[in-house]
């Protein structure tokens, strides 16, 4: 989840990007997200050399599956949604900057890791069972309650593993449970979101611990947050003429894809198995996905959108795993 550089600085980066492509396209969304982009991405260009270096070292993440590279900001869902969430900024209600999460904001939200490093990031469910991506399988042998690796915390040892019994390479099932030692006391597990929230949802909150740099090679092991647009929230519609599931390379009704609408604020290596909150509409954020990966047409490693995996699938599974007693919804 990179940040540019102080979260002041950033978000009045951000705000003044958004004047700038209110102003520019008043009527034209994906054209407005167009705009969005160039400015932020200008103003960023003029303010750190490291991110001009960034930006122009090449790092593919993955072939695209359909006869084209589409891009998510070329998707019209995604644009209206993005711009919807940029006008909400504005008032300060969504924040589309990144941020560090303060002491006792989404404290469900964990670092999982191994015992020489952490590595991915998963959330609380059941005051002893967390949920993290499949592909973490090498960084779960302990959970990290806090909000930076390297301070004061709390770390709870992993008793049993379990991935997902039809888990693929970290594209089909991305999904894990770790039953942990002990029940974790003063933190409120997280609760899954009903499918319809999930469905209806315009855009969601990403939380982890994941690398700051766009090509996701370092920074691991603060927390951090941003709200990312969603462009499909099911894998189940058509863009450009084709399934979202050969534009973006998801899963047909198992998974999410969004994406940031503006340079490098998306969800990144580290933040793997974190958390893709969505808002029940009476204020309160509940676990709507994992953090997968990035889509196949992405070109970055960090920032050219993500899938998440929807977790309303997979609630039977996983209340079926012995020592897995979810709440209620």
């Amino acid at each position: 989840m990179p940040p540019a550089f102080d979260d002041a600085a950033n978000e009045q980066l951000v705000q003044d990007a958004i004047a700038r492509a209110e102003r520019a396209a008043p009527g034209d969304d994906l054209e407005f997200v167009k705009v969005l982009r160039n400015s932020y991405f200008e103003a960023h260009q003029r303010t750190t050399r490291r991110l001009r270096m960034a930006a122009a070292a090449p790092a593919a993440t993955g072939s695209p599956m359909g006869p084209r590279s589409f891009h998510i900001y070329e998707d019209p869902r995604f644009a209206k949604n993005a711009r919807e969430l940029a006008r909400r900024s504005v008032g300060r209600v969504r924040i589309i900057g990144g941020s560090e999460v303060r002491p006792g904001e989404f404290d469900d939200c964990v670092a999982v890791g191994s015992d020489a490093e952490w590595g991915c990031s998963g959330t609380l469910i059941a005051s002893n069972v967390v949920v993290t991506a499949g592909h973490c399988v090498d960084f779960a042998t302990r959970v990290f309650f806090g909000t930076d690796v390297t301070g004061a915390g709390r770390v709870v040892r992993v008793k049993k593993r379990h991935r997902h019994p039809r888990y693929h390479k970290g594209k089909h099932n991305d999904l894990m449970v770790l039953v942990l030692a002990e029940k974790v006391e003063g933190v409120a597990p997280r609760r899954i979101a009903a499918a319809r929230l999930i469905t209806a949802a315009t855009d969601g909150r990403v939380v982890g611990f994941g690398h700051t740099d766009p090509t996701g090679s370092s920074g691991y092991g603060k927390k951090r947050k941003v709200d990312v647009p969603v462009a499909s929230p099911s894998c189940s519609g058509t863009v450009d003429g084709h399934d979202d599931s050969v534009s973006y390379g998801c899963d047909r009704l198992l998974e999410i894809v969004a994406g940031r609408p503006l340079l490098a604020r998306d969800t990144c290596s580290g933040d793997s198995g974190g958390p893709f909150y969505v808002d029940d509409g009476n204020g309160q954020w509940r676990l709507g996905g994992a953090t997968s990966r990035a889509t196949d047409s992405a070109v970055n490693n960090c920032g050219d959108g993500g899938i998440y995996v929807r977790l309303d699938k997979y609630v039977t599974w996983m209340a079926g795993i012995p020592g897995v007693k979810l709440p209620k919804a």
